[in-house]
């Protein structure tokens, strides 16, 4: 086992992932996914990490599923390494519950617009006869830098749904977190650390005495997104 793979493993322990989960007798289905990297571009390259999917889990044994790629490289879009992904569950008599984690490093996009060393993604769902909740805590940026500028790598965690505007190209949304459920009997939680949207201009005219394209609507038209994690609980 490589120091890369030591280093994931400790990430995994750090979060619990050895789930005894959360949540409820009323819950009857858990659901999770994680994959750590997906491209689709304009110009049609496509391509995604090898994606965890957890298969139905029943009674107290729970299930498991896990994914893992030495690297994934897009040219000009991404290049990355080390990619693993695992999601468990289980349903238990009193409680049931979720946790899905995806983890990726040495994460270069769009040739260097936005970097970082390892992306990790963590989210985990739970239900009991006092309801049901996710967070996605534990999940993690190193060194994370955006057209050279590290602002957003340090100690402090990112809040979720940061968007910021790539000119030329996009925009990025970090630690995106899509909520699912009622928060009762039921919750989910997809959480993408790294989310970028491809947008291209689409109508206007050209003025020919500027140069400048007026009119128009940006519209996207592909997607690059790095650490992937979902999960669900329901009865």
């Amino acid at each position: 086992m490589n120091s890369k793979s030591v280093h994931w493993v400790n990430h995994l322990a750090a979060l619990g992932l050895v789930v005894g989960v959360a949540a409820a007798g009323s819950a009857q289905t858990v659901g999770g996914q994680a994959y750590s990297t997906y491209v689709n571009t304009p110009l049609g390259s496509s391509a995604q990490s090898p994606l965890a999917v957890l298969p139905a889990a029943s009674g107290t044994d729970g299930a498991e599923a896990d994914a893992a790629g030495g690297a994934l490289s897009v040219a000009g879009a991404l290049s990355s390494d080390f990619l693993n992904s695992i999601t468990s569950g289980e349903i238990g008599a009193a409680e049931a519950g979720a946790q899905s984690t995806s983890s990726a490093a040495s994460v270069n996009i769009l040739n260097g617009l936005i970097t970082a060393d390892e992306v990790v993604a963590n989210v985990v769902s739970s239900a009991s006869q006092g309801g049901a909740f996710s967070n996605a805590d534990g999940s993690t940026f190193t060194n994370l830098a955006i057209a050279g500028v590290g602002s957003l790598a340090g100690a402090q965690p990112v809040a979720p749904n940061t968007n910021i505007s790539l000119p030329g190209v996009g925009y990025v949304v970090l630690n995106e977190q899509i909520p699912s459920g009622d928060g009762v009997s039921s919750s989910g939680l997809t959480v993408n650390m790294i989310h970028v949207y491809l947008q291209s201009l689409v109508g206007g005219v050209l003025n020919p005495l500027t140069g400048q394209i007026i009119g128009g609507t940006l519209q996207t038209t592909g997607e690059i997104i790095v650490g992937s994690a979902t999960s669900s609980v329901a009865s």
